[in-house]
């Protein structure tokens, strides 16, 4: 099966709302989510570029 990057992008999207809504309901500051949204991201295109 080949690699769809829309198909990741939107799993890793719902996946980053809920994660945010998570540290939101706990008090976290928006630049740590901001910081922490950013280094996912990366990780995100790493993994994009290796598949």
């Amino acid at each position: 099966m080949a690699y769809n990057h829309g198909r990741e992008e939107r799993k890793w999207r719902i996946w980053k709302e809920a994660e945010e809504k998570i540290l939101r309901e706990c008090g976290i500051d928006e630049v740590v989510i901001e910081k922490i949204r950013t280094d996912d991201r990366a990780d995100f295109n790493s993994n994009r570029r290796f598949y």
